[in-house]
């Protein structure tokens, strides 16, 4: 649902630039539909059925490192030894900050179903990549677009193989399910990502990537807003974060 909602938001704008996918650049669109938006969501979604949300956002700090290593190794980018100490930095105080807000994980833990959270950031890793190395040229607008045109039929398919419309038209409170999924889709992919995709075309893979450091610091700002208490091991792991941010973007 969250992947075709998205892309028909974009429709308007993905319409207007689909010429471009008659060119060679179809299959990078292709490949970051399917590593930016379709393979991630299955999952992380299908790993969190075993896993605490924890150990979750924990491996989802991979994210930087996997795109260092892919940009270092495969496509020869050029990194910085304080970029290095920035990921190694920003990726522990991601793990503390998590650990001390979620509390002891475990227990919780499926080896093999982390494996497809790991595998979600390596796909995420690899999309960025492809958008820096291959799709610098194009708008962030259309790479959203047309990444989640591409991707869009396997939402179809997958939403008319469940009975998608039998549960809609037939269970309690689904229409409000619905539009919680709607919002998320559109705000927190399609316009989520022409803000990140913007990001990677103006900064590098590597910088846009430890964007995934600040997650968890947000959704505990959002906790402290709720109401939930913040620790003072919280705040420290927060602000070394922030250094190692730092570090990463240094000029």
């Amino acid at each position: 649902m969250r992947i075709v909602i998205a892309a028909i938001f974009m429709l308007p704008f993905s319409i207007k630039s689909i010429k471009i996918l008659a060119t060679k650049k179809i299959g990078f669109f292709l490949v970051v539909g399917l590593f930016g938006n379709a393979l991630p969501a299955f999952l992380f979604a299908i790993a969190q059925t075993k896993i605490s949300s924890a150990l979750a956002g924990m491996l989802n700090a991979l994210v930087p490192l996997f795109s260092l290593l892919i940009a270092f190794f495969i496509f020869k980018v050029r990194v910085r030894y304080w970029q290095v100490v920035g990921l190694i930095i920003g990726l522990a105080a991601a793990i503390g900050l998590v650990y001390f807000s979620e509390g002891d994980i475990e227990g919780s833990a499926n080896n093999w179903y982390a494996l497809l959270a790991v595998a979600a950031t390596l796909c995420y890793a690899i999309s960025l990549n492809t958008i820096k190395q291959y799709l610098q040229e194009e708008s962030a607008v259309n790479i959203t677009g047309l990444a989640l045109l591409l991707v869009s039929p396997i939402g179809i398919f997958l939403l008319i193989s469940t009975g998608f419309y039998t549960t809609l038209t037939e269970t309690q409170g689904s229409l409000s399910g619905f539009g919680a999924i709607a919002i998320l889709a559109i705000v927190g992919t399609a316009l989520a990502l022409i803000i990140f995709n913007s990001l990677v075309k103006e900064t590098s893979a590597i910088f846009a990537s430890s964007v995934t450091y600040l997650i968890p610091l947000v959704a505990i700002l959002w906790g402290v807003a709720d109401g939930e208490s913040l620790e003072f091991l919280q705040i420290a792991c927060a602000f070394v974060m922030l250094g190692g941010i730092f570090l990463i973007n240094r000029k």
